[in-house]
């Protein structure tokens, strides 16, 4: 009789840990929302009111060869948002200066100042997935891709570099020079440390990647960042150095000549 109650209270006792387990379990998080995350990959991108820096350019072809340019690199965020390259290295393109302003309806506007034929070229919608002078970016590289043009689906949780991400699809919705766009946003920082390009016959075309992150005055900086087109064997790294944020540059830096 007491072997038969012992066993009944320990069922019991068993039977109350086995509940409260249940309920003290941590519940499942809650599933990200893809609007969320790139509003969250945006404001990464674009951390501060402003950013001065040095850039350097680093172009390698199948062959190994490589080239180097380099100069000043200026952004602005919004509401006003705005990007501008001047290159001071090689000689013959000591002048160049790229513009990049973000429209009220969301596009880029490209301005590319050419001082050995001493004008300006406007790079308008249709020549925006150019090469930018010769490297593996194009013009739209330069500034925030439109994402208002884009379906985004969250395709899940993958790791990148060691890094927890999340795997994001995105479609453009009218004719775009690439044909889907999948990227993997880190889930901490929320900065993009790979992207893959694929071509409207949906065969991988680009992969861009971050492959260097600082912390500069508190904000996650992207420091080395290359794009590589894969039918060529090509590849462009730019790499950024003496960044500063939130010197209060003046409208007329953006300006140009």
């Amino acid at each position: 009789m007491q072997q038969a109650i012992a066993f009944g209270r320990a069922s019991s006792l068993g039977l109350v840990a086995l509940i409260l387990s249940v309920l003290v379990l941590p519940a499942a998080a809650p599933a990200a929302d893809v609007n969320e995350v790139l509003v969250g990959m945006q404001r990464a991108l674009g951390s501060g009111k402003d950013m001065r820096a040095v850039f350097r350019l680093e172009m390698s072809n199948a062959g190994g060869e490589t080239v180097h340019w380099a100069g000043a690199y200026y952004r602005r965020g919004e509401p006003d948002t705005r990007t501008r390259l001047v290159f001071e290295s090689p000689i013959d393109l000591r002048g160049t200066d790229v513009s990049v302003r973000r429209g009220g309806d969301g596009t880029n506007h490209v301005r590319v100042y050419l001082p050995g034929l001493r004008r300006v070229r406007e790079i308008d919608g249709d020549m925006r997935g150019e090469a930018f002078i010769g490297t593996d970016f194009n013009y739209e590289d330069l500034g925030l891709q439109q994402l208002d043009y884009q379906q985004h689906s969250l395709l899940g949780d993958v790791e990148q570099s060691g890094r927890d991400c999340y795997q994001l699809e995105s479609t453009p919705q009218r004719g775009w020079w690439y044909g889907r766009i999948v990227r993997y946003i880190d889930k901490k920082n929320s900065l993009p440390l790979r992207t893959e390009y694929y071509d409207r016959g949906s065969v991988l075309w680009k992969v861009r990647t971050i492959d260097e992150v600082k912390i500069i005055a508190s904000f996650a900086t992207p420091t080395s960042i290359t794009m590589r087109t894969l039918p060529t064997g090509t590849s462009t790294r730019i790499t950024l150095s003496e960044v500063q944020y939130n010197t209060g540059l003046a409208d007329v830096l953006f300006e140009g000549p």
